[in-house]
């Protein structure tokens, strides 16, 4: 993983300590990654490829929100949810690596 800022990584850690994240520690981090964003609109302005990141992550997170609604409403089997959760982790971790790939050309 790229170095990260000592409190971004202090509050990672402490979200990950019990492994579970809890609907307070996941706004918590949404909120502080916001928050985090409006440092590169001060340098950047809001019109630019990292703020469309910000809001195709926010999109994605919404869309992966509702495709966990329709597999449960599906009432998949044990199966059926092993496979969902394999292609999501899996696409989530297409993701971690293209964002080490990216962040180390900076």
């Amino acid at each position: 993983m790229p170095s990260i800022s000592k409190s971004l990584e202090e509050m990672i850690n402490e979200i990950y300590q019990d492994g579970r994240v809890s609907f307070v520690e996941y706004k918590k981090l949404r909120d502080d990654a916001d928050r985090r964003m409006e440092a590169v609109i001060h340098e950047f302005g809001h019109h630019n490829n990292v703020t469309a990141f910000q809001k195709a992550m926010d999109v994605a997170m919404q869309l992966l929100q509702l495709a966990i609604i329709d597999a449960k409403k599906a009432k998949l089997t044990d199966t059926g949810e092993a496979i969902v959760k394999d292609a999501v982790v899996a696409q989530v971790e297409y993701l971690r690596a293209g964002s080490d790939l990216a962040l180390h050309l900076l």
